[in-house]
Parts: C-alpha cells; sequence; structure tokens
C-alpha cells in the first residue's frame, strides 16, 4: 500500500509543471503583449495614420472613370448626330475626368497638418497607457515580494515558537513547569501556525492579482513564479537632491505633456483651417471623352440620281417645281472603332467660388476655433500643473518612507535585542512565559513594520526613478 502511494506521488510530482522565476522586466514585456488596453490604444493609432494618409491624397488632383452602355426607344435626338432618331439605337461613352482645388486659403494643408499632429496625440496615449501599466506591475511584483517575505517572516517565527515548545513540553514532562506554561506555548504556536497560513493566501492573492494583469494563460500561470531579488543595498540607495531633476525629464518627455502640448498646436491648426473658409475656392478640372452610337451611319453603294421631288410651285399657276439630288443606294452604321476616334472630346475648366454671405457661419466656426484653442492651452497648463504636484508628493513620499524604512530598521534591532534578552531569561526560568510572548510579539510587529517599510521605499525610489526616465529594475 505505501510503495503504491509513493508511486502516485512521484508521478504527480513529474506532471506538476516546473516553477519559472520570472524577472520584472519579462513581466513588464508579457503584461505590454496582453494588455486589451495596449491593444486598443494601438488601433487608435492605426486610425490616426489612415486619417493622415487620407488627408495627404485630398490634396492630390482627383481621377475618375466612366463608361456607359444603353439603348434608346422612340423619338430622341441622338447626342453623336444630333439628329431624331426613332429606333432602337445602342450607344456608349467613355470618359477620365480629373480635378484639383488650387486654392481654398491653405485648408487642405492646415487639415493635413492637423492629422500629423492627431498622430503624434495617439503615439503618446499608446505610451502614456504602457506606462501605467508597468506601474501597475511593478506595484504588483513588489506586492508579491512583500507577501512572501512576511510569509518567510512568519515561517521563522513559527519554527521559533515549535522550538520553545518542544523544550517547554520536555521541562513539564520532567516536572520543572507547570502545566500553565505549556498551554501558553502551545496557544502560541496555534496562532503562529494561524499566521503562517493567513500570509501564504496572502502569497496567493497577490500571486493571481499579478498573474490577471498579465493576462497569462492556464499553462504559464501554473508554472508562473517571481523570486526575490537581493535588496541588501536599500540603504545606500540615493533619492535626487530635490524634485527638480524629475521635474525637468517629466515636462519635457512624458506622454502626458506631449499630448497636451499636441493638443494645442492641433487646436491652433483648427483655427487657420476656420479663417481659410473666408478666403475663395479655385479650382480646375479637365474632361476627356468619346463615344459610340447605332444612329451614327455613312453611305455605302452607288451614288444614284433620286427620283423628282417638288419643292415649291410656281406664282402664278401654282406648278410644282421639282428637283433632284444625288444619293447613295445604301447607308450603314460607323464602326465602332472609328466613331470613338472621331468623337473625342476634350474639356478645361477653372471654377472660382468666393464667400460672400453665409449666415456668418464661418465667423461662428472661428470663433468656436479660437475657444477651442484657449481651452487646449488651459488643459496644457493644468497637466503640468497635475505632473507638477504628482511628482513633488512622489517625492515628499520617497523622503518620508526612507525615513521610515531607517526607523523600523532600528526598531527591528532594538525588539531583537530585546527578544535574546528575554529568551534567555525565560529559559534560565527567570521570567514567566508571558513575558517571553509579548518580547516575541514587540519583536514580530517590528519586523512585519520592517518589511512593509522596505519595500514601500523601493517602490516610491522606483517611482522617482520613472519620472527621471529611467529603466525600473530591481537588480
Amino acid at each position: 500500500m505505501f510503495r503504491g502511494f509513493a508511486l502516485l506521488f512521484l508521478l504527480a510530482a513529474l506532471q506538476a509543471p516546473a516553477q519559472e522565476y520570472w524577472s520584472l522586466q519579462r513581466c513588464v514585456d508579457v503584461a505590454y503583449q496582453n494588455n486589451i488596453s495596449i491593444r486598443q490604444t494601438a488601433l487608435g493609432n492605426e486610425v490616426a495614420g489612415v486619417n493622415r494618409q487620407a488627408a495627404w491624397w485630398n490634396m492630390m488632383p482627383s481621377l475618375n472613370g466612366s463608361a456607359t452602355h444603353g439603348y434608346n426607344w422612340g423619338q430622341t435626338i441622338d447626342r453623336f448626330t444630333n439628329q431624331f432618331a426613332t429606333e432602337r439605337i445602342r450607344s456608349n461613352s467613355f470618359g477620365i475626368q480629373t480635378g484639383l482645388v488650387l486654392f481654398n486659403g491653405f485648408q487642405l494643408r492646415n487639415a493635413y497638418s492637423q492629422t500629423e499632429i492627431e498622430l503624434e496625440r495617439a503615439e503618446a496615449d499608446l505610451l502614456k497607457v504602457k506606462n501605467d501599466i508597468a506601474l501597475n506591475v511593478v506595484m504588483a511584483y513588489l506586492n508579491v515580494l512583500l507577501t512572501k517575505e512576511f510569509t518567510e517572516v512568519a515561517r521563522r517565527t513559527r519554527e521559533a515558537t515549535a522550538s520553545q515548545q518542544e523544550r517547554i513540553s520536555k521541562l513539564f514532562l520532567a516536572g520543572a513547569l507547570a502545566e500553565g506554561n505549556l498551554d501558553e506555548i502551545n496557544a502560541r504556536l496555534a496562532s503562529d501556525e494561524a499566521n503562517l497560513v493567513a500570509a501564504r493566501g496572502n502569497v496567493d492573492l497577490a500571486m493571481l492579482s499579478l498573474v490577471q494583469l498579465l493576462v497569462l494563460t492556464p499553462e504559464q500561470a501554473a508554472s508562473f513564479d517571481v523570486k526575490a531579488p537581493a535588496l541588501t543595498d536599500i540603504a545606500s540607495m540615493q533619492l535626487p537632491s530635490s524634485a527638480q531633476a524629475a521635474l525637468e525629464y517629466a515636462l519635457s518627455a512624458f506622454p502626458e505633456i506631449k499630448r497636451a502640448d499636441a493638443a494645442v498646436r492641433s487646436a491652433e491648426l483648427g483655427v487657420a483651417i476656420a479663417r481659410g473658409a473666408q478666403y475663395p475656392t479655385l479650382s480646375a478640372s479637365f474632361a476627356y471623352g468619346t463615344g459610340y452610337s447605332g444612329a451614327a451611319q455613312q453611305p455605302v453603294g452607288e451614288l444614284q440620281l433620286s427620283e423628282p421631288f417638288p419643292i415649291g410651285y410656281t406664282q402664278d399657276d401654282l406648278t410644282p417645281v421639282l428637283s433632284q439630288q444625288f444619293m447613295y443606294t445604301d447607308y450603314e452604321t460607323i464602326p465602332f472603332n472609328r466613331q470613338v476616334e472621331n468623337n473625342v472630346n476634350q474639356s478645361l475648366f477653372f471654377s472660382l467660388q468666393v464667400p460672400l454671405f453665409n449666415g456668418l457661419s464661418t465667423h461662428a466656426n472661428i470663433q468656436r476655433s479660437k475657444i477651442n484653442a484657449l481651452n487646449a492651452g488651459y488643459q496644457a497648463d493644468q497637466v503640468r500643473q497635475q505632473l507638477t504636484q504628482t511628482i513633488e508628493r512622489a517625492y515628499a513620499d520617497a523622503l518620508a518612507a526612507r525615513s521610515v524604512y531607517e526607523a523600523n530598521e532600528a526598531s527591528v534591532t532594538s525588539a531583537r535585542r530585546a527578544f535574546d534578552y528575554s529568551e534567555a531569561r525565560f529559559e534560565a526560568g527567570a521570567i514567566h512565559i508571558a513575558e517571553y510572548n509579548d518580547a516575541r510579539a514587540r519583536l514580530d510587529i517590528a519586523l512585519a513594520n520592517s518589511v512593509r517599510a522596505r519595500y514601500d521605499f523601493v517602490f516610491k525610489a522606483k517611482v522617482l526613478d520613472f519620472y527621471q526616465g529611467k529603466v525600473i529594475t530591481l537588480n
């Protein structure tokens, strides 16, 4: 029976995926690949590119071709023979037309420039989304490391309590300690066990949050893990002397600023486009066409004198005046190719439209565009103000986090010394177990606060690096 269970355990271990430790950079890269918001924003980039291309071709001449094939019945004037036709007539026409706006107040050129700026805005939007995703990944990644370290602290605490429980059990069995001491250490061990279980649950929740943020597949999530980097040099981590260094970079290079400035330039071009409607529009067009008609005839056969036919009457006795003319004996439709060659027609036109009065709509558009430009300027100022306040607050948070970290490190040192002293006195029988538990609790609290302060300081220091344009790493 034992061998059967051992074999099943071995097979399960072989089938379980091996843990794969992911670096922070890999997590960020995968989040970029899988995040739907990034994909949607990238589609906005593509739309902006299509709009720019369309605006470019709007400045080029238009070119259109046409062809018709039809039949006419009844009496109508044939457009190629200028004669009445009463029979069913087949006709064809072919043409090509081109047109070009020569001048319209530079509206087309300004519209193209505006689409270029909109493409810049779309690119800034994409970079902004990526920056937000990167910061979220860093926070989730550090949260996993934080919960793992909490778990390690809880594990060491539980092991220390278990060692004391074993020692006290032996002393109790030897009659050297009262049963109350054993009950208290057992309660302490049970509490440490519960804390360890809760800490492991927090690790699972933190891992789940990071996995969901990275949008990993079930197969990837089964083997996913992160490994705590060496953070032994935290005390030597340097913060900038002021928030100015981060401000100078962020206010010149951050996507929020680029997008806001692009919006201002786009609004200014909107004013120029609206003003362009005040100017005349000069256009040119050229057309080239030809056609075919079944009514177009050419003579065939011999030329003969026709029968006499009256063309009038004499004034005296109204005697008919007769005449004759030479006529061909037969006719046929002019061939298609010859008609297409002979019926070529071309036209060149210039068109000038001068706006005189249109219900003041142009004036209203100009006023609206000016207001939009002012509003874009205010929004750009607001973005700069918000970013400045965010960086100043981040710098203050980093300074405070460093102070808290240093204070907690000192607290851990003091709490550990106090605990070591209490443990030695407890083992010597000089103090009650309640005093020992109290010293242990103070050390646990100090360790937990130290871990929390350490990762809080690391995250806030990395946020400052981010605002200075530095790559966030945990090496």
